[in-house]
Formats: C-alpha cells, structure tokens, sequence
C-alpha cells in the first residue's frame, strides 16, 4: 500500500513540475529606428524589450522546451538584444553629436 501511495505522488510530483508559470514569449516588440525616434519612442521600446527579454528568460529557464527549440529561441533572443543596442548606440550617437 505506501509502495502505491509513494508511486501515485512521486507521479503528481513529476507532472507538477512539468507545467511551466511562464507563458512562451510572444511576438517581438518592433524596435524604432534609432535614427528618427524620439526619446519617449526608445524609452517605451527599452520597457517592452526588457519585458519581452525577462519572459523569454523565465520560459527558457522552465526547461520545457527540447534542444533545438532553446536554441532557436535563444539565437532569436540574441539577434534582437543586437538589434536593440544598434538602435540605442546610433540614438545616443546622434544625440551627442546635435548637443555639439
């Protein structure tokens, strides 16, 4: 009897921890083009990259994806944390330059 009661949680225990809090990351935030954003733009699109970012990662870190999907969405997250500093250098370039 505790032989089936032990085998009965040590199941529920698996499959609890089987199901992931985090929600799988959606689309891309669209990044504004550094050279023509306002800083309101940048500073809106700096809060929903971090935010995309930080789901991203808490869902990578639940473990319920195979290898090739970790690595796709990882490859997918470098690319727009590059994307994201391009745009953020270039604006800050700019601005520097006009404050001359």
């Amino acid at each position: 009897m505790k032989a089936l009661m032990m085998a009965v949680l040590l199941c529920l225990a698996v499959n609890a921890s089987a199901a992931c809090p985090a929600k799988r990351p959606g689309e891309l935030p669209v990044l504004p083009t550094g050279a023509v954003a306002t800083e309101e733009e940048m500073y809106r699109a700096k809060l929903a990259a971090e935010k995309y970012l930080l789901q991203a990662q808490a869902y990578m870190d639940c473990g319920v994806m195979n290898r090739r999907q970790h690595l796709a969405l990882a490859a997918q997250l470098e690319e727009f944390s590059q994307m994201y500093r391009e745009n953020i250098e270039f604006q800050i370039r700019t601005n520097i330059i006009a404050e001359k």
